[in-house]
């Protein structure tokens, strides 16, 4: 491989990155050969690795940092810097079982999360829908026990208050664990990246 195919490569694997972030990218890794010399190209394509691995690396470090920069991440975002990191840890020059373990254990991470997110998101609209129920079997016994039908849609309403608060807090800390596990497993990405380049 040459230059010219190093980075006709790394900017394929950054094609669905901004434009922005895409050219700072290019800039950098165009000064870096600069610097090495025309002498030092073969060296230099060597050292930095795969352009699909830098591709990768940098797509999750810019989804870690929208998630870093944005006031109010959405959990969607989360989940896509989530995947993008687990993509860069399967695109890393590390040991082939280590980072299909990584991998696995992401994976495996993030299904547990969005299956404890869909069971709490199923039990506060449960309980959201019994408070109607119980509001509306208030408003039926009206006629028959007044104080009956107080308390009922008391207890309704205290049901429906429950489950709006209950779903706004499942809704914060979601993103902010999606966000969080992006950001750790990318922190570990870049460690390992860092002690491999070290070790080479």
């Amino acid at each position: 491989m040459n230059r010219s195919e190093f980075f006709t490569k790394l900017e394929q694997g950054l094609s669905k990155v901004s434009k922005e972030e895409r050219d700072a990218a290019l800039n950098y890794y165009h000064e870096y050969f600069d610097d090495a010399g025309p002498e030092n190209e073969q060296r230099v394509i060597e050292e930095l690795g795969s352009p699909v691995q830098i591709a990768a690396r940098i797509k999750a470090d810019i989804a870690v940092k929208q998630l870093d920069e944005d006031t109010k991440p959405s959990m969607k975002k989360g989940i896509s810097a989530v995947w993008l990191v687990i993509l860069a840890i399967l695109a890393a020059p590390i040991a082939l079982p280590l980072a299909i373990g990584a991998a696995a254990l992401g994976i495996g991470l993030l299904a547990a999360l969005i299956g404890v997110i869909i069971a709490l998101v199923a039990g506060v609209a449960a309980f959201f829908i019994g408070g109607v129920v119980v509001i509306a079997a208030g408003i039926a016994v009206m006629a028959t026990s007044v104080p009956t039908a107080i308390f009922s849609i008391g207890v309704g309403l205290l049901a429906l208050g429950g489950s709006i608060l209950i779903g706004i807090l499942v809704v914060l800390a979601a993103r902010g664990i999606f966000g969080s596990m992006a950001k750790i497993m990318n922190k570990q990405l870049n460690k390992k990246s860092k002690g491999d380049d070290i070790n080479e």
